[in-house]
């Protein structure tokens, strides 16, 4: 399979730009080596009425495929964005809870959750921009889950914490789960395949407008294609939520780092 993920590496400004090109490169140069065979074979008698009934139809199946794409993609983008910020908050309330721990739990606690949340900001998602899953964030969970187990609460009020801090730790290993399993989460190759043939067959039935205008059709093929590249643009720089420019960011474990966790384990 053909690996596009290069294209998330550059600036969205020249992502687009260089998505739009393609079409209205298409567009254009397609126009110009086609016209002469449509007025060949077709002759120069307009049949604009037909082309502009089969261009609408065409155009309504493809925008409909387009836009329920285009749905999804965001929804998928915005469900992960929710799952992260869901991540960092139950982060946020397993240390204000371990506060409640006798020592030496409590530091104990407070430091893997402090050493988790750098691993996840400073290692962990630079990873995931590429692509891969990093384990040194499976290994703190594991010293943290190891210290929860050997912990044995004597009073009442030590059992209530405890319970309640395994539930939010439980939680957070879960959330973590589905992050790091939504990392390569994305169109599938056959599916923009679909896109961008689609984008480019509603481009070639346009080509077979006879305007006595070149520069009119010229001006209405391009604005069409600039349009149709922007929509493919838009699609997949919301794909892969963790790619790109435009992407789910550790906004939300930063804010737990830098306004939650004491000043000491910070440093």
């Amino acid at each position: 399979m053909l690996d596009m993920y290069w294209v998330y590496d550059l600036p969205n400004w020249l992502f687009g730009t260089l998505t739009v090109a393609f079409f209205v490169g298409f567009a254009t140069v397609g126009l110009a080596v086609h016209r002469r065979f449509v007025l060949r074979i077709f002759g120069r008698h307009p049949h604009n009425d037909m082309v502009s009934y089969y261009l609408a139809a065409v155009g309504v199946f493809y925008g409909i495929t387009l836009g329920l794409i285009s749905v999804g993609t965001y929804t998928t983008f915005s469900e992960i964005d929710t799952e992260v910020s869901l991540e960092a908050t139950t982060l946020s309330a397993v240390y204000n809870d371990v506060s409640g721990y006798p020592e030496p739990t409590r530091s104990i606690l407070k430091q893997h959750l402090a050493e988790y949340t750098n691993i996840v900001i400073d290692h962990a998602w630079p990873l995931q921009r590429k692509g891969e899953i990093s384990t040194e964030g499976f290994r703190k969970l594991r010293d943290i889950n190891k210290t929860l187990v050997a912990f044995e609460p004597l009073t009442a009020r030590d059992q209530i914490i405890h319970a309640e801090v395994f539930r939010q730790f439980n939680q957070l290993l879960e959330l973590n789960n589905a992050r790091l399993q939504s990392i390569n989460n994305g169109l599938p190759m056959t599916m923009y395949i679909v896109i961008v043939v689609g984008a480019l067959l509603n481009i070639m039935v346009s080509w077979l407008f006879i305007i006595d205008n070149n520069r009119l059709h010229n001006a209405l093929n391009i604005l069409m294609a600039a349009l149709l590249g922007l929509l493919v643009f838009l699609i997949a720089a919301m794909d892969n939520p963790f790619r790109g420019q435009y992407s789910v960011g550790p906004d939300a474990f930063e804010f737990v780092r830098d306004k939650v966790l004491e000043a000491p384990l910070d440093k």
